[in-house]
């Protein structure tokens, strides 16, 4: 029936009963997906539904969710439709909307049914077991081809099947049953998954975290593995599934990048060198830790770090900075300061603006203390009073 026709009251009406009822009252995640999608559709939005804003806006993921390496959305949405079949099979169910999920897409369907009674079969499912066969095949090619690995569990957390990890790990699946996949992890993972792994268990609380596993060929590789769980009716948990994914890559490029930027600020400061950048619409300077050292301060208006600088030496360096400032050119001077303890220091600083999309860019450089360079030579300053 056209959702017209049922009515918006109606189908908010049956969605409040919905989230009342003790699986999803029991279910933050469920019922936050429910929500979103039903409201969604009734709002025009139902055909812009996609894994990527239900993870965002609904289930807590950030900005950075990757649909290939994150399954939470299909897990839930999977999750969701057979709670919703279960409760609409109860004989007992008196609501006269049903909301489904229908299989392959996000965009709920709404139907009119009459109240059913006591005494009275329940309605036939709407998909037939060959349907769901195909959604299962359908859904284990999609986890294999994200490199991903399925597993369920018993409520309890211990390891009931696994599609994948035997193959990666080179372990039989009698020896990863139970709590035997936590021998291979890495040790220093081992106490702090397991110990994670039980309070999710007990609390029902999804789990998200990153860990080691030891491949088939011996070395570690970074997974990050997910899990929610599934509820009977009474709200009591059934299983749980989950998956792991292959992060190896990221990890390890996130971690030569932190390596890499450690280096870079032992090594400017060790040349006593001062990373730097300004806004050019706000005018607002931000310096790195050694700013403190060289100016009593890292961050603030450009005019005050202007204010520092000798007068007769202001206008040779603004004949630099304003056009670097609209990309014009590159920023070159050398000037002297009066720092924050009354102090004469000869500064030289370097910058180019760098654009970024949607932003006029940021002027970035570097400077560093060249007072040394113009103090006297102790040979001529020794010369100069031998000869007073």
């Amino acid at each position: 029936m056209d959702r017209e026709a049922i009515g918006t009251g109606n189908i908010l009406a049956a969605l409040d009963a919905l989230l009342n009822l003790p699986p999803l009252k029991k279910s933050p995640q469920l019922s936050a997906f429910l929500a979103y999608v039903v409201r969604e559709s009734l709002a025009g939005r139902g055909s812009l539904l996609k894994s990527y804003t239900i993870a965002t806006d609904a289930l807590g993921r950030s900005s950075n969710f990757d649909p290939a390496t994150d399954a939470i959305v299909r897990v839930e949405a999977r999750r969701l439709r057979q709670v919703l079949q279960q409760v609409y099979a109860d004989p007992a169910c008196a609501l006269a909307v049903r909301i489904d999920l229908p299989l392959g897409r996000y965009e709920p369907s709404f139907r009119q049914i009459a109240p059913v009674t006591a005494g009275t079969p329940p309605a036939s499912p709407d998909e037939p077991a060959d349907g769901i066969r195909e959604s299962e095949q359908r859904y284990r090619a999609l986890v294999e081809a994200s490199a991903a690995v399925e597993w369920r569990s018993g409520p309890d957390g211990s390891l009931i099947q696994t599609f994948g990890l035997s193959a990666r790990t080179g372990l039989c699946d009698s020896d990863l049953q139970g709590f035997g996949w936590l021998d291979a992890l890495h040790p220093h993972d081992r106490a702090g998954i397991e110990t994670l792994w039980r309070a999710c268990c007990q609390s029902g609380t999804p789990l998200d975290a990153t860990y080691r596993v030891r491949h088939r060929g011996g070395q570690y590789r970074w997974m990050l593995g997910r899990a929610v769980p599934l509820e009977n009716a009474d709200g009591t948990i059934r299983e749980w599934v989950g998956t792991m994914a292959d992060i190896d890559e990221q990890v390890r490029a996130a971690e030569a990048l932190r390596t890499s930027e450690e280096r870079l600020r032992l090594a400017m400061e060790a040349a006593e060198m001062m990373a730097w950048d300004v806004d050019p619409v706000t005018r607002q300077v931000t310096c790195s830790e050694i700013g403190y050292r060289l100016m009593g301060v890292t961050t603030g208006p450009l005019d005050d770090f202007l204010a520092m600088i000798l007068p007769e030496d202001l206008p040779r360096v603004l004949a630099s900075l304003e056009p670097a400032l609209r990309g014009e050119a590159s920023y070159d001077a050398q000037y002297r300061i009066t720092d924050h303890e009354g102090r004469l220091r000869w500064l030289s600083a370097r910058g180019s603006l760098v654009r970024t999309p949607g932003s006029g860019g940021r002027l970035i450089g570097v400077a560093c203390d060249i007072t040394r360079r113009y103090a006297d030579p102790p040979a001529a300053a020794q010369d100069r009073r031998i000869s007073a």
